[in-house]
């Protein structure tokens, strides 16, 4: 009989409940990881993996979990935790020193009243905006990174914020060519920068001494200036974020 996992998503506050049940395996470990993704693509600040429903007989299947939270951890700063093993999950969480990684709660509740997230008091700055691939987007884009910057005490990053989401805009505008969704937010003394849009085509970093297209280019600036950046593939597009140290 084939292996199966299901994922599904509930949404508490600013936290982000991911449901998992059925056997996880590394032929379906890529469920749980395109979910993950989906969800980090709307910037929670916890996301939990109930994990009452899950068994796995591949051991080897559970190291997408820290992957997963190291992913979160880069961008955007999220957190993530999981609750509600049962025994033998726990057993194999931890002979896969899984658990020493990632927070295991008894509940669904404590993992989230531990993490501070669900009451919208908890919810750490953001700004966003929907843009049209047109030449205007990056300016409507620096003027609300900008307006962010000095908002929330970081003027002196307000520049450099502006430079990386003009490079991380531009590249949208000129390769993707669909709607973008531009965020910017403050969570973990780190300030975050992404783009989302609705092509599948991931950007491509070049090198410093070749004939590089502009785009190329651009993102050698974004890796030179920012503590680090990436790409998340989500089911309808991608993600490209930055981050700054705040």
């Amino acid at each position: 009989m084939r292996a199966s996992l299901a994922a599904t998503v509930e949404v508490r506050g600013d936290a982000t409940v991911v449901h998992v049940a059925g056997s996880l395996g590394v032929s379906t470990a890529p469920v749980l990881r395109t979910t993950v993704l989906e969800c980090l693509a709307a910037e929670p600040a916890l996301i939990v993996l109930d994990v009452a429903e899950l068994r796995t007989h591949e051991d080897v299947a559970l190291t997408v979990l820290p992957a997963l939270a190291q992913h979160a951890a880069a961008w955007p700063g999220s957190a993530v935790s999981m609750a509600a093993a049962p025994a033998p999950l726990r057993h194999a969480l931890d002979r896969m020193a899984v658990a020493r990684q990632i927070p295991l709660f008894a509940t669904t509740d404590a993992a989230i009243a531990h993490g501070g997230a669900g009451a919208p008091g908890g919810e750490p700055p953001m700004m966003r905006v929907r843009l049209q691939p047109m030449l205007d987007a990056t300016a409507a884009a620096r003027h609300m990174v900008d307006r962010a910057c000095r908002l929330w005490g970081v003027a002196r990053l307000a520049d450099l914020a502006e430079l990386i989401i003009t490079e991380l805009v531009s590249n949208g505008v000129r390769h993707a060519g669909t709607e973008l969704e531009v965020r910017v937010s403050l969570r973990r003394h780190q300030l975050h920068l992404s783009v989302r849009d609705g092509s599948h085509a991931l950007p491509v970093r070049g090198s410093s001494d070749d004939t590089l297209a502009e785009g190329g280019r651009g993102l050698l600036v974004v890796e030179a200036l920012t503590e680090r950046w990436g790409c998340t593939p989500v089911p309808d597009g991608k993600v490209v974020w930055a981050t700054l140290r705040a």
